[in-house]
């Protein structure tokens, strides 16, 4: 073989190889999965203001800003809805949050994921699987081909996980000792529509991890004010450079939201349905 065909040689295999290996790895800020209840406590109208809620967080400029402000100014999201445990489990690919428009593209993916999950046709519902809804979220961490300072998977449900009738189910203890093993927090949002003291359970059965947190909604109106202070705590106070008055917002926050709620629910009905905005 000439020089010149060694050369030839030289080139057409090392561009095979290149072809044939793996992406790198893209580095981002957080891996954030939202792990949002399909089950059958659920009714359509409460699944489409979950998705809805987390569609208008990732519109707000506070959530971008919050975004911009980590070191590497971006973060990857997934949505992934779970529901009884035998059922299969829903879920978007993962999104690159980097900018405002980028943070639309998923916002826009949120909010249409509903009818593109058959969900009013019968998908989703059963029983309340929490632990298999996590496990299916630790795979999507490990096989997503990005690095994340911190994995975060966000639990939000109406209920407390039931007895599963599927015999190789994980359940929470077993699902939170192989988020501990991954180095994957669990925070939750507890909707206290249906369990009252929903976050109690929350706080004892599902979170785990470094600065794990459980906050609380009142009920499905009240999500989308949760989801943006759930999604500001992640993104900034974790691993961001917090603004000074926000930077360490305490976790039972949402009380004071649901307070709040009650308090314009009652001045609304004392004065024949209006707001003083």
């Amino acid at each position: 073989m000439t020089a010149l065909g060694k050369i030839a040689a030289f080139l057409l295999l090392a561009g095979q190889i290149m072809l044939a290996a793996p992406a790198a790895a893209e580095d981002v800020d957080l891996e954030l999965v939202l792990a949002v209840d399909g089950s059958g406590s659920v009714n359509e109208q409460e699944f489409g203001l979950q998705l809805g809620g987390i569609a208008a967080a990732f519109r707000s400029p506070r959530i971008q800003r919050a975004v911009a402000l980590g070191p590497l100014r971006k973060i990857a999201v997934a949505l992934m809805v779970w529901s009884d445990a035998a059922f299969p489990k829903v879920h978007t690919k993962w999104y690159v949050i980097d900018s405002p428009a980028s943070a639309e593209t998923f916002a826009r993916v949120v909010e249409t994921f509903y009818p593109r999950t058959g969900r009013n046709q019968g998908q989703g519902g059963g029983g309340t699987g929490i632990g298999s809804g996590v496990a299916f979220a630790l795979e999507m961490l490990k096989t997503n081909n990005i690095t994340g300072t911190r994995r975060v998977i966000d639990v939000s449900g109406d209920g407390i996980e039931t007895e599963p009738w599927y015999g190789k189910a994980v359940i929470m203890p077993q699902a939170k000792l192989m988020a501990a093993a991954l180095q994957v927090t669990i925070n939750g949002l507890a909707i206290l529509a249906d369990f009252p003291n929903l976050d109690a359970y929350y706080r004892d059965n599902v979170i785990t991890g470094n600065g794990a947190f459980v906050m609380q909604a009142a009920d499905f109106v009240d999500f989308e004010e949760a989801i943006k202070e759930k999604l500001y705590r992640e993104i900034l106070v974790v691993i961001g450079s917090a603004e000074p008055e926000t930077k360490y917002r305490p976790a039972m926050l949402s009380r004071d939201l649901i307070y709040r709620r009650s308090q314009q629910r009652s001045a609304q009905a004392s004065d024949g349905g209006e707001s003083d905005g």
